[in-house]
């Protein structure tokens, strides 16, 4: 083996480049995030497990832009239906979801891999298969990671964030030494992916229960192609299926008159129901199947995954770029874990409904199944299944609120047409691909004016006008499509309060500072009087009568730095300069504090300070 040093530089590297690696590089990459992603997967065809992506995940496509190309190529599936024989004991139907994706979009995982790495190819990144993480060390600054390829070279590459999408035999999670708890499932599953002649309609899975607790799951990928599942009681030791075997179990389990032929794939795994408690160690984090993995029921899986990714993408974009402190992370597994915890028990009551074996429990829990078709029972299964009732009501970042017509602070935000000047005939999710949050205003409201005291967010954030209603609701939309805070045209507190928070510090504006004119060309900020200037005034470089200088417009950059006072703006032959006390960014982005005076050099095209020529007052 030979070892050579090479530094490769990235603000995250991915570990894994399954369905929730991919989805993470995606996200970073859009909003550009220098991003590596890397997988020890030479790139053989991997087995299929996953192929149902629900609803809530394909609302995350649509905010990537890509939805419409796994619409393209996918099997749309209406509902679920569980059967005693031939008798129906239960349906979820899809359209309860809330989502206009009325269905589960039924593909195998390797296309749904070459889909999102077609995204990551388009935004300039690359997969580097058949390179394994070795190991890894953290000194609080960055990650320093030791790779290896197939030939057995090794080389070293540092990161400012290493993410384990590395699936549930995760190397990033053994070498934090975090505890997986759980336990193994008592069977194996058996899985074929054949052609099935029925009389069963391709739009439905189909779920047949026994007395016996030893149940039959019809999946359909296409109108001809199933995956049956059948779980089974001992160890077979990873022992695969013969169709022979299939065609029998089938007979005995399903309602009759199936033929089982030409298997695509013929396979055997066993389930385990596991999570991790920690998703985050200082710059090292989890996601997908490397922190909880649970039975196949239900098809949450994979989904969850690629939610898990979407959530930490937009966060982990704010920290690289140094617009969030990277506290911010720790909201990752603040959100995630209780969702996973959601999902765990979710697909563990769905395993033991199917295997429950005929007693009186049972029987009684089948004379109540009648109940579950009413509609208000229906959507609440539809949107468990589909995950779009999971949200972050109780997260740290969600600040609690209510007005008419919105959901609630936390929840999920619905798709709607929005309007402004910058987003001609766009929907919201197709604003939100910025990677910025949006601040939607009911386009009854009076106006500019609304919103005056959040225009220092306005990189964090875009603006757009929809019809809510509540003539002068005020909803902030996370980039991964959930209600960060409500509030009116009257009182934004909410929202200030969640930006102020989210940014890496306060930003200044005028309307925190005084401009006291001084000799020597210099306009000096200082505390602002009660009635101070209004919103959005500028800071102006001073002529030389010491008055604000004509044509000379300098703002201090969103989402930047606020300095402690005083501070100072002058004009230098190279450009404008602020000089300061208080809080800087150093080299690699992130927040530093300092007692010294702090002398931050920035070009009048910077993109700290900027100027504008021909400005007036």
């Amino acid at each position: 083996m030979s070892t050579t040093t090479s530094r490769t530089d990235c603000d995250v590297l991915v570990v894994g480049a399954g369905p929730t690696g991919l989805t993470l590089a995606a996200n970073l990459l859009a909003r550009g995030v220098c991003t590596r992603i890397i997988d020890k997967d030479p790139g053989t065809p991997r087995l299929s497990r996953a192929i149902g992506i629900q609803p809530r995940t394909l609302e995350t496509l649509d905010l990537m832009g890509i939805a419409d190309r796994f619409l393209d190529v996918g099997h749309r599936v209406r509902g679920v239906g569980v059967y005693a024989g031939r008798r129906r004991l239960l349906g979820i139907d899809m359209a309860y979801s809330g989502s206009p994706f009325r269905f589960q979009l039924h593909l195998p995982q390797h296309h749904t891999e070459t889909l999102l790495r077609g995204r990551v190819t388009e935004l300039g990144g690359t997969v580097e298969a058949g390179v394994e993480l070795v190991g890894f060390s953290d000194d609080g600054d960055a990650v320093t990671a030791i790779l290896r390829d197939t030939a057995g070279r090794e080389q070293q590459a540092s990161a400012r964030f290493l993410v384990g999408c590395d699936g549930a035999h995760s190397r990033v999670r053994h070498a934090l030494k975090l505890p997986f708890l759980g336990q193994p499932y008592a069977w194996d599953w058996l899985l074929a992916d054949a052609h099935l002649d029925w009389a069963g309609r391709p739009d439905q899975v189909y779920v047949f229960v026994r007395p016996d607790g030893l149940p039959l799951a019809c999946i359909p990928i296409t109108g001809q192609l199933w995956r049956l599942s059948l779980p089974m009681p001992g160890d077979r030791g990873g022992r695969p299926p013969t169709l022979d075997e299939i065609q029998g179990l089938v007979a005995e389990r399903g309602p009759g008159a199936m033929v089982v032929t030409d298997p695509e794939t013929l396979t055997c795994f066993r389930c385990q129901l596991r999570s991790a408690s920690v998703y985050r160690k200082c710059r090292v984090l989890l996601a997908g199947d490397a922190v909880h993995i649970h039975s196949p029921a239900g098809g949450q899986g994979m989904n969850t995954g690629m939610l898990d990714a979407a959530n930490l993408g937009w966060k982990l974009a704010l920290v690289a770029a140094g617009q969030a402190p990277e506290s911010l992370l720790d909201s990752y597994g603040q959100e995630r874990g209780p969702v996973a915890t959601q999902v765990l028990r979710f697909t563990q009551n769905l395993v033991r409904f199917g295997t429950a074996a005929r007693s009186l429990k049972r029987t009684l829990r089948d004379a109540s199944l009648p109940a579950l078709r009413l509609p208000p029972v229906q959507r609440r299964l539809a949107g468990r299944m589909s995950q779009t009732v999971l949200g972050y009501p109780d997260s740290p970042l969600t600040r609690p609120g209510r007005v008419a017509g919105l959901p609630r602070a936390g929840e999920r935000m619905p798709d709607l047409a929005v309007h402004a000047p910058d987003w001609p005939g766009k929907t919201l999710y197709a604003v939100l691909r910025s990677g910025r949050h949006a601040l939607v205003m009911s386009d009854r409201a009076a106006g500019p004016a609304d919103w005056a005291d959040l225009r220092p967010y306005s990189d964090l954030v875009a603006l757009v006008a929809a019809p809510l209603r509540h003539r002068r609701a005020i909803a902030l939309v996370r980039p991964d499509g959930y209600l960060a805070a409500v509030g009116t045209a009257g009182d934004t507190t909410a929202i200030r309060d969640y930006l102020q928070h989210l940014a890496a510090a306060p930003i200044p504006t005028a309307s925190a500072f005084e401009l006291v004119n001084t000799p020597n060309g210099l306009a000096q900020l200082s505390d602002p009087p009660a009635n101070g200037p209004a919103n959005g005034a500028a800071v102006r470089p001073a002529g030389p009568d010491g008055r604000a200088g004509a044509g000379q417009l300098a703002e201090l950059g969103h989402g930047q730095p606020r300095p402690r006072q005083p501070a100072k703006v002058f004009v230098s032959e190279g450009g404008l300069e602020l000089t300061g006390y208080g809080v800087h960014r150093g080299a690699s982005g992130g927040m530093k504090s300092s007692s010294e005076q702090e002398r931050c050099r920035m070009d009048s095209i910077g993109e700290h300070l900027h100027t504008s020529s021909g400005a007036t007052d």
